[in-house]
Order: structure tokens, then sequence, then C-alpha cells
């Protein structure tokens, strides 16, 4: 019938086209669910919030309470003697002691090591002043050596004009050698008489009376020791011919007169018996020889050498 055509059929595959006022009510109840929802939704979140604010003050106040307990605590434990901080605390305080210690030592070792070295350089720099020194006062002695020899050749030539050797006496146009106790080693005759060929002269010849008191007042000026008769004995040089029996000069003259002898000599036994003659002064000027043994004696000796003359 026309009045009641039926609804044409939708074709497959092809979109089907909803009902609006289907649908306008369906979004319009489940808005009104929503707002239902979301109504009695409100209540929980607040409470939810006021729960956590709680539970944040709770804990933030066990968290003081805490750190408080924590601080007492720990304030306490480190004020126990028996206490492992303690113990900690001590050993810092050692470690701190130590290291000073151990630092002060290496500064200690670090001075005395310079200290050392100074001391090293100052002994090198006195071993060389000090020999600097040896070598001037060396230097100083042959100087002082130098100038008495100087000195002594002076008097020497003051005294005899030049005509004697150093060391010699000009009297009466001879020059004498009278051996020093002091420097010359005592000898037999002999070695005498050899010292005096090697100066350039001989052994003490006494040719006259005025040369025996010439040389006995000159040996009294200047000896004045007469307590022991080797410092004060002089080999001269006179000796017995063995062959002829009589005494001889060196020059191979006899004696003029009977000589000056002492008493009791030339003596053939006692410790003044020999061969060899020698002169020693006495009170008597003309009694001042004797006789010892050439070898075996000891003494001083005088040399005696022609002087130069005066022009030359």
């Amino acid at each position: 019938m026309e009045g009641t055509q039926s609804q044409p059929k939708p074709r497959v595959g092809a979109p089907v086209k909803p009902n609006i006022s289907e649908n306008f009510h369906t979004d319009r109840h489940s808005r009104s669910l929503k707002i239902q929802r979301a109504g009695a939704l409100v209540p929980h979140h607040r409470v939810t919030l006021l729960l956590l604010g709680l539970l944040n003050a709770v804990l933030l106040i066990t968290a003081i309470v805490l750190i408080i307990l924590c601080a007492g605590a720990n304030e306490d434990y480190l004020l126990t003697p028996d206490s492992v901080a303690s113990t900690l605390l001590i050993e810092r305080s050692y470690l701190r002691n130590h290291s000073k210690s151990l630092k002060a030592e290496q500064d200690a070792e670090a001075s005395f090591a310079k200290e050392k070295e100074v001391n090293i350089q100052l002994r090198l720099q006195l071993n060389q002043e000090t020999k600097i020194s040896d070598t001037l006062w060396r230097q100083v002695d042959e100087l002082h050596k130098e100038k008495d020899a100087l000195i002594t050749e002076k008097n020497d030539i003051e005294q005899n004009c030049g005509r004697c050797p150093s060391g010699w006496i000009l009297l009466n146009s001879t020059c004498y050698y009278f051996s020093l106790p002091e420097t010359d080693t005592y000898k037999n005759w002999p070695d005498s008489r050899a010292d005096c060929i090697g100066g350039g002269g001989d052994l003490l010849v006494i040719d006259n009376l005025q040369e025996q008191i010439l040389i006995s007042e000159y040996i009294s000026q200047t000896r004045s020791d007469f307590s022991m008769l080797r410092i004060n004995a002089y080999w001269m040089g006179l000796q017995k011919n063995q062959s002829q029996g009589t005494w001889m000069w060196i020059n191979n003259s006899t004696m003029v007169d009977s000589g000056y002898w002492r008493d009791q000599q030339p003596s053939i036994n006692g410790p003044q018996s020999g061969d060899c003659a020698a002169f020693s002064n006495f009170i008597d000027m003309r009694k001042t020889w004797f006789s010892g043994n050439c070898q075996e004696c000891l003494y001083n000796w005088v040399c005696e050498m022609v002087a130069k003359p005066l022009n030359v």
C-alpha cells in the first residue's frame, strides 16, 4: 500500500547513520551519571589529602624527634671514655701529634744535614787556612834564621873586619874558632882536627906565652862555668910522638919551652893520661894543659887560621 510503504533496507557495506534522538538521550544520561559520580568522589579526595598531610606531619615530627635523640645519643656516646669515638679521637690526636713529631724530625734532619754540610765546608776551609798558616810560619822561621845569620855575619864583619870566616874570632891577626857546647857535639881528638881542617884551619898551636894568656883570658870571659871539666876542656894541636917520646905540634914544630902543663901533667896513668893534649882554663893561666886519650876522651876544640890581610 502506498500509505504504508516499507523503508528501504540498507545496502551491505554502506555506513549506518545513527539515530540522532537516541544518541542525544544517551549522552545526556551519561553526563548526568558522571556528574553524580564526581560529586560523590569529591569528599573522598579531601579526606585522602588530609590524611597525607597528617602523615607528613607525623613523619616530620618523628624525624625531628629521631634527630634530637640521635644527637643526644651521639653526644653521650662521644663523651663516653670507653666508646669507639673516644678511641678514634685519641688516635686522631696521636696521629696529629705523631705527624707533628715526624715533621719536626724531618725538619731537624734537614737542618742537621745543612749544618753538617756547613761544618764540612768550614773544616775544608780551616785545613786550607792551616796549611797556609804553616807555610807562612815556615817562611817566618826561615826569615828569622836568615836574619840571625845576617846579624852574626854583621857582627863578625864588625869584629874582624871580614878577615875571618863567620863564627871565627879575630885575636891579634889570627882567626880562632871555639866550639860551642850548646850547638856542637863533643868530639875526640881526630874528629876535632877534621872539623878544623874542614873549616879551612887546623887545631890550635900555641907558639908563645902571649898567645897562651890570650886564649886563657878569652875562655875565662866567655866560659864562666868551671864545674865540669869536659865543658871547659878544648883539644889543641899538640900530640906525643911515640917514636921519639916527645910532644910535637901538628905543624911539626917542637915546644920552645917545657910548655904550660898543669901539675903532674902530662900523665901516663889515670883518667887524664894519653897522647893528645887539651887546654883547660884554670886559675893559673900558665898551667892549663893536660893529656888525654886521643880516641876515648870527648871535649870541645879550638881551631885557628891566619887572618886575611886588610886590603882583601
